[in-house]
């Protein structure tokens, strides 16, 4: 693992930190294309007026995925704050052989992130690639949402459910959305010819989501010691019949509860240790999340750390 850390004063110079990591690290960048690339992953990475935009391929001019991820401004409705990433920010990357994990840290207490990596579940017809990020290609409330604040992420899920109405700004989460334009994580796995969408019929974007964790994570912290145990991050596919497949397993970042941790602490479990953050920002008084929030509750997750 390589890790990177620094300042930046506006969304091109995050994106340049994150391009700098991942070129001296082993990625190649086509400029004209602007897209980045290691054997079979392929990104376009671009900076829009709205954040910092990541697309997910599977060549270098083709096989998009259905819509865009993006970190940047979480809220468009006049008269509400936008949560958008101010400066300067401070940034973490974390750049393993096969695994991206970038993090933004802003007024304090706000987190954004993206990551992307490639697939470790065998027999996938597709390239396995996923990747993720806070926020969808929209803006929540750039249309129709009347909400007060952007968040709708719950112990079951979350997400837009219509109408530009939230994003749940953690990796395979969501378990709702009526766009393309309002998912925030993507694998294309192709099972069943189905690309990079996860729901059985293979034109939609309802999926499972975090449905297979919530128990694992509804019991944590311990209340025994106060500890809380990783969780692995994984996303599935519905399949005809009823069935579900694993699609991702995330190999360097894992689900935890942060009731009793704080933001960039590390934890030791045996000879490991885990850097840990919130999906967005941490409230302890809320820890269970909701709808039309402006926190992510004590929902967090842990990033494999070796150090500076």
């Amino acid at each position: 693992m390589a890790y990177y850390n620094g300042s930046a004063n506006s969304l091109i110079a995050l994106r340049s930190a994150l391009l700098d990591a991942c070129t001296l690290e082993g990625w190649a960048w086509n400029g004209d294309k602007e897209v980045l690339s290691k054997g079979a992953l392929f990104l376009q990475v671009t900076v829009g007026a709205d954040g910092i935009f990541v697309l997910g391929r599977t060549s270098l001019e083709a096989g998009n995925a259905p819509s865009a991820v993006r970190v940047g401004r979480v809220f468009s409705r006049s008269g509400y704050p936008t949560y958008d990433v101010t400066y300067p920010a401070s940034y973490e990357l974390f750049v393993f052989e096969q695994e991206v994990f970038f993090v933004i840290n802003y007024d304090v207490e706000y987190y954004q992130w993206l990551c992307f990596g490639a697939g470790t579940v065998d027999g996938l017809p597709g390239t396995g690639m996923w990747l993720g990020a806070s926020l969808a290609a929209t803006v929540v409330g750039a249309v129709g949402s009347r909400k007060a604040n952007p968040i709708y992420m719950t112990p079951t899920g979350g997400g837009d459910i219509g109408n530009n109405s939230g994003v749940a700004p953690a990796l395979c989460w969501a378990q709702s959305s009526a766009y393309d334009t309002a998912q925030n994580w993507w694998v294309h796995s192709d099972l069943d010819g189905h690309g990079w969408y996860r729901s059985p019929n293979g034109t939609d974007t309802d999926d499972i989501g975090i449905g297979p964790t919530e128990t694992l994570l509804s019991v944590l912290p311990s209340q025994w010691n106060d500890e809380s145990v990783l969780v692995p991050i994984r996303a599935y596919k519905e399949r005809p019949e009823y069935y579900i497949s694993l699609v991702a397993d995330i190999a360097n970042a894992r689900h935890i509860r942060i009731d009793n941790y704080e933001p960039g602490q590390v934890l030791i479990v045996g000879d490991e240790s885990w850097k840990v953050f919130p999906w967005f920002r941490k409230n302890a008084a809320a820890r269970d999340g909701g709808y039309a929030i402006d926190h992510s509750g004590t929902y967090g997750w842990a990033i494999r750390y070796e150090g500076a």
